[in-house]
């Protein structure tokens, strides 16, 4: 039996240590901001807190997804070494990269006809996709929000809702149903109702 290398893309948000400690490779996707395009390459081209405080003054951040040749090149060079690989994706529901990874697999198929190539989608996202792999059903992804800027500049929801979203102190609960789609569940004042709720929530479940 082949070696399986067991791989993932960036969007996992976990530490580069947790991926390094496990020798789980990665791919990365990237972002736009204030017109220079950076790896999302888990803080090692832009640090964390400088990414969140550029945002916080103003900056809009735009993501973009694995393409199907980078995903070529990525699975390229493991294949290349003589190992099968097993990728879990970022949720179909939330992103076309899903089906890029698997456009690549189609072509690497010719290239390396006896290697094997499994991709499966996480249908999580973030943290909860970090630590999901084989168990996807079975992990209740929760999130809430404390800052509502992001959805009003997203058009997500409108000037005059986040105003007074923001007036009430509102954070809404969502979480990420069974298809991978993220989903608003609960509209809910402050914080520390919306940490209660969410804890609740993961009980019942």
């Amino acid at each position: 039996m082949n070696q399986f290398v067991l791989t993932c893309c960036s969007t996992a948000d976990m530490k580069k240590t947790y991926f390094d400690e496990r020798q789980i490779p990665y791919v990365c996707f990237h972002y736009l901001m204030d017109g220079v395009s950076y790896p999302d390459d888990l803080g090692q081209s832009m640090p964390f807190d400088e990414f969140y405080n550029r945002i916080s003054k103003g900056a809009m951040p735009t993501t973009s997804q694995v393409n199907v040749a980078e995903f070529h090149d990525f699975f390229g060079a493991i294949l290349e070494e003589g190992k099968d690989i097993l990728h879990i994706s970022l949720s179909s529901g939330i992103s076309g990269t899903y089906n890029s990874a698997c456009s690549a697999v189609e072509e690497l198929k010719e290239e390396y006809p006896d290697r094997k190539i499994l991709v499966v989608d996480s249908l999580g996202a973030s943290s909860g996709y970090g630590i999901t792999m084989e168990r996807r059903l079975h992990v209740h992804h929760w999130f809430f929000s404390t800052d509502l800027t992001s959805f009003k500049r997203g058009g997500r929801i409108s000037a005059t809702s986040a105003m007074l979203g923001t007036v009430l102190n509102i954070c809404p609960l969502m979480n990420m149903d069974h298809e991978g789609h993220l989903i608003p569940r609960h509209k809910i004042r402050t914080k520390k109702k919306a940490m209660q709720e969410a804890v609740r929530m993961m009980e019942e479940h």
